[in-house]
């Protein structure tokens, strides 16, 4: 007999970023391959419309419903849904939209191009009239459909990591002279862009995330030799004083990211972060994965912050100083081992590990039309 299909369609396949390789396609191939889960997850970038499959359908997926495309494939469905039966849901992972007078901050990089969010705001308006569901991975984020769309039939899935990307044994050291790493560092800040005939007005550089001593911080640590620093695709423009005692690694996509930071197994991972909306709605991806590796995350600590469940020793007031910095990384160095044992268990207790099953089944739970189980 065949096993009933969720069919995702969603344009981030073929890419690189997270969004779909750790909320679709690792996902995906665990409940594949797991024959307890009585489903098959079916990934395509474009709607498959063949009866065969449609009749078999349980649920269809749309990975970022915003854009106009995304809608009409929706309503085709719509159309096809009392004859199937199958349930629509939609899955969304980053802010995309203003709410509260907020959008994507001025440091951001895609902040460059102007954007009218009124176009898309009605998109997302008209497609929740057929959805029956959204999956959502932040609070906040279900705070923006629930305020700003009005739309209240939301289930947060969080993100996860997949075991087959990160180490499974225990990381069991750390470094007198710690290896640290600040993931994706340069997304967190505005490079400096010189006069030129695309920018004719140049870009003034922003630190962004890097609120309050954050800088004065990692500079004098890099400098003194207190720590290894790595950046990602290049040194951020603050800290180009100390390039030379940086290294640095080419941009990777998510499977070499995951693989360069096992080969490298860091023992901190700062995660800086502004206290924004469009920080509220990001995920605390980079806390799982630190979890996952067994480094040590160092990161900013507020109301709303993804990372208010990191160790309480690890958290960095918003607009830190530099001795509140020094405090905390203290800590971390005295206390790495009690600290690794309390993320090793959130990871495991939390179902934040792909293959397990409360990840799966609460995904499953999500896909499944009313008055039927998928798993």
């Amino acid at each position: 007999m065949n096993k009933p299909v969720i069919l995702v369609i969603t344009p981030e396949m073929g890419g690189g970023g997270g969004c779909f390789y750790h909320r679709i396609a690792t996902l995906a191939n665990h409940i594949n391959a797991t024959p307890q889960y009585n489903t098959k997850v079916v990934v395509t970038p474009f709607p498959i419309m063949d009866t065969n499959l449609l009749s078999n359908t349980r649920c269809i997926l749309f990975q970022r419903p915003v854009v106009g495309t995304m809608l009409e494939w929706i309503k085709r469905y719509k159309e096809l849904q009392p004859k199937f039966g199958y349930s629509l849901v939609g899955e969304l992972d980053d802010l995309f939209t203003e709410f509260h007078g907020e959008s994507i901050p001025n440091y951001n990089g895609a902040s460059l191009s102007r954007r009218d969010f009124t176009e898309t705001d009605r998109i997302v308006a008209e497609s929740v009239k057929y959805l029956d569901r959204m999956i959502v991975s932040t609070l906040m984020l279900e705070r923006v459909y629930n305020e700003k769309f009005n739309y209240w039939n939301t289930v947060v899935l969080e993100n996860a990591v997949p075991r087959s990307l990160y180490n499974t044994n225990r990381k069991t050291f750390f470094r007198d002279k710690p290896i640290v790493i600040t993931p994706s560092g340069k997304q967190h800040c505005l490079q400096p862009i010189p006069i030129n005939p695309q920018c004719p007005t140049g870009v003034a550089g922003l630190r962004g995330d890097y609120t309050g001593e954050w800088v004065e911080f990692l500079k004098d640590n890099i400098k003194n030799n207190k720590i290894e620093y790595i950046e990602m695709a290049g040194v951020s423009y603050f800290l180009e004083e100390v390039a030379d005692k940086i290294q640095t690694t080419p941009w990777f996509d998510t499977p070499n990211y995951a693989g360069f930071l096992c080969r490298t197994q860091p023992d901190i991972i700062m995660a800086p972060l502004a206290n924004n909306v469009f920080v509220k709605c990001k995920s605390c991806l980079k806390f799982v994965e630190s979890c996952a590796l067994g480094a040590v995350m160092m990161g900013s600590y507020f109301e709303g912050s993804p990372y208010e469940r990191i160790h309480p020793l690890c958290r960095v007031p918003d607009n830190p100083t530099k001795e509140q910095l020094e405090k905390v990384f203290a800590d971390i160095k005295a206390n790495w081992k009690e600290i690794l044992d309390y993320q090793y268990n959130f990871i495991n207790s939390h179902g934040d590990w792909i293959e397990s099953n409360d990840h799966a089944i609460k995904w499953l739970n999500a896909c499944s039309p009313q008055n039927q189980v998928l798993v």
